[in-house]
């Protein structure tokens, strides 16, 4: 009998909805309360369940395959979990009939008379034209007053809207994605692995372009309920069909309405907050880059024969992606020559800019006809092989940025197979993309584990720390049989400070994605409690290996190379990230700085200041503890959050609410408030009287 529930038989029997093979499994397991939990949860999570397509047969199959699971737990005395599967089952159906809902409404519309084929194409062409109005919206209110200021996220439209241009951006790629999705499941367009194969596409009329307008609509809503769903299923957010409604729906023709929201743990603020870190650290870095004109003359373009870096690149972008994508791994990508999904880092980053270098080229003349791009297979090779991609690894590239049924998006897959072998570039998506965040996306969507590079974090943070003085070192030893390894130790006044470092990708704002990271964060925590542990049982472990700890108070700090952090109180496990810890160590003031080629970056100005990290002239342990409680990268980006509804037809009279995360404009004097708020003396303040002597 075996010790614990495994997860792949219990994976095989959902996807075949194979009763036997798990009932063999289950025979041959303990089913401890903490299998049965793990059981349940699988099935709660298992996209194989969802059935986005009307099936009656298969509808059916896996209603007997829950009641047979409910009653087995039942037999084995977990009447609660055999409920939560039945009640999971009653779910299922309502989310199958909402995803069928909106095929039905599509059904409806004038885009239904046009085959699938001309609908995407017309799709297409409508979301390219509307992109280069966008493009030449956000040049014009870019310039007119002669600077862009980077605090203000939104624009004003023509009709005097505001609106934000990345969301509207963002908005035409998922609404393809949808799209490509809802098709491709109606008329099998997926292969045998999953992949996207898009028939030959018609050239559209002006008259399809306006039909399809609805399908952008429904496109959104399918999109909208898939997120909620499956923010709902993984991370056990609230999904709640409302029937008792304000007179103001009634009106609207809506009798029910879907509401989806944050579950209340803070799960999906700290994951979105990471990801826009993560967004702002690298607009910050492209900033650097474009900063200092010496990287120019490693350019060559893609014309020609081009090395791999770090002798040659194709771009500035490209440049921008290694360097960054070197800094939030902690360690020159250039030297690492281990294979990540087949691929070195160096020549995944080459792909990408390869693409987006064509993608960029095609959007210059503002033409909407040129922004979908062509290949045959062999053209496309022979492109990246002439640009560094050698041998088989060409090919490999491809099959990684082609899109596919698990894609998250369009930006980090912007290759469309076609059935003559053939594929499409998307220029509105590849021409903008962040190559680094692309790549971590990717190898997540790939469950590539970045951990391998943990010994060089650790490293680097050593050296960071020793950089600015302070004397860190691993301890690593053996007591009772056990290993304890403290990644990172320093003592700093009366603290010893003990650091995990980890090096994990993030989520991308995918459900599926931040509950995997969320399990991490989990290990993460077992494993600090047990050095905590180790420690307390172990004192000799500090007397021998770090005599001058012994007695200080201990502080515990998970630290990741990507920018996850949270809010925390004393006595807790922190969580920081190395981009924080930098930043804290590097200058005590925070505020705006200047950008021109001609001078680069400026120094910030002192009466400008918006923040001070530390209370004196220098840094102490005491600052360095409010900046583990209360990042202040994490004040400013939470401060300028809120939660905004946005609703959407999903049926004859049903609606959906979908509660998410919205960024709001900042400014100094915002930034300002947050951070006083946070505990953090501010520019402008009054000086804090001296002590007396």
């Amino acid at each position: 009998m075996t010790i614990e529930l495994s997860e792949t038989p219990v994976s095989e029997a959902l996807e075949k909805l194979s009763w036997q093979v798990l009932e063999d499994h289950l025979a041959d397991t303990a089913l401890t309360p903490q299998d049965v939990d793990k059981l349940v949860g699988l099935v709660r999570r298992s996209d194989a369940l969802v059935l986005k397509r009307l099936n009656p047969k298969k509808q059916k199959n896996r209603d007997k395959f829950l009641e047979k699971l409910a009653v087995h737990l039942d037999g084995k005395v977990y009447p609660k979990q055999a409920e939560l599967v039945r009640s999971h089952a009653v779910r299922l159906n309502e989310i199958d009939g909402v995803y069928q809902s909106i095929l039905g409404l599509l059904a409806k519309t004038k885009a239904a008379a046009l085959s699938p084929e001309l609908r995407f194409s017309a799709l297409l062409d409508r979301s390219n034209r509307e992109y280069i109005d966008l493009l030449e919206q956000m040049y014009k209110s870019s310039t007119a007053g002669g600077f862009l200021d980077l605090g203000n996220v939104t624009m004003q439209g023509e009709s005097g809207n505001e609106f934000n241009p990345e969301g509207v951006h963002e908005l035409l790629l998922t609404t393809l994605a949808s799209t490509l999705g809802m098709e491709a499941h109606i008329h099998g367009w997926y292969d045998d692995t999953g992949v996207l194969v898009l028939p030959t596409l018609p050239s559209p009329s002006s008259q399809d372009r306006f039909a399809v307008g609805s399908v952008q609509m429904l496109a959104a809503a399918w999109r909208h309920w898939q997120f909620s769903e499956r923010r709902h299923r993984y991370l056990d957010a609230p999904l709640e069909r409302k029937g008792d409604l304000a007179p103001a729906w009634a009106e609207l023709g809506v009798k029910r309405l879907w509401d989806s929201r944050p579950s209340d743990d803070h799960l999906e603020l700290y994951d979105h907050v990471s990801n826009a870190r993560l967004a702002e650290r690298l607009r910050q870095h492209l900033v650097t880059v474009l900063a200092d004109s010496r990287y120019e003359n490693a350019v060559y373009g893609t014309d020609r024969e081009v090395d791999l870096l770090p002798n040659q690149a194709v771009s500035i972008q490209e440049l921008h992606g290694a360097t960054a994508l070197s800094q939030l791994l902690s360690g020159e990508i250039t030297d690492d020559q281990s294979e990540y999904a087949g691929l070195t880092l160096a020549e995944w980053v080459r792909g990408y800019s390869v693409l987006q270098d064509v993608a960029h080229n095609a959007l210059q003349p503002l033409e909407a006809d040129r922004l979908t791009i062509g290949f045959s297979n062999a053209e496309l090779v022979e492109l990246l092989q002439r640009l560094g991609l050698q041998g088989g690894k060409a090919q490999v590239f491809i099959k990684h940025a082609t899109y596919r049924k698990a894609s998250r998006d369009l930006f980090d897959q912007p290759l469309i197979k076609l059935q003559d072998g053939g594929y499409l570039l998307l220029a509105i998506s590849a021409s903008t993309s962040s190559i680094p965040n692309i790549i971590l996306s990717t190898l997540g969507m790939l469950e590539v584990n970045l951990d391998g590079r943990g010994k060089r974090f650790e490293k680097s943070m050593i050296a960071l720390l020793g950089k600015h003085g302070i004397k860190a070192k691993n301890i690593i030893c053996a007591r009772d049989g056990e290993t304890y390894d403290y990644d990172v130790a320093f003592v700093w006044g009366d603290y010893l400070f003990l650091f995990e470092c980890k090096s994990r990708s993030l989520s991308g704002g995918d459900p599926a994605r931040t509950y995997f990271f969320s399990l991490g964060i989990r290990k993460a925590v077992k494993q600090v409690t047990r050095l905590a542990e180790g420690l307390k049982r172990h004192p000799d472990i500090l007397s021998t290996y770090m005599p001058e700890a012994v007695g200080k108070q201990v502080v515990h700090c998970v630290v990741n190379s990507l920018p996850y952090a949270t809010f925390t109180e004393e006595g807790d496990i922190h969580f920081a990230d190395e981009g924080g810890i930098a930043r804290f160590f590097q200058q005590s003031e925070i505020g705006p700085r200047s950008f021109s080629r001609e001078a680069g970056l400026s120094a910030i100005d002192p009466a400008s200041t918006v923040v001070f990290l530390w209370d004196g002239d220098k840094p102490t342990s005491e600052d360095f503890l409010r900046h583990l409680r209360t990042p202040i990268q994490l004040v400013n980006v939470v401060s300028h959050l809120k939660l905004i509804p946005v609703q959407i037809p999903i049926g004859e009279d049903e609606a959906l609410q979908v509660v998410d995360f919205l960024r709001t404009d900042w400014t100094v004097d915002s930034q300002r408030e947050a951070a006083r708020q946070a505990g953090y003396q501010t520019g402008g303040d009054p000086a804090p009287a001296m002590p007396p002597a």
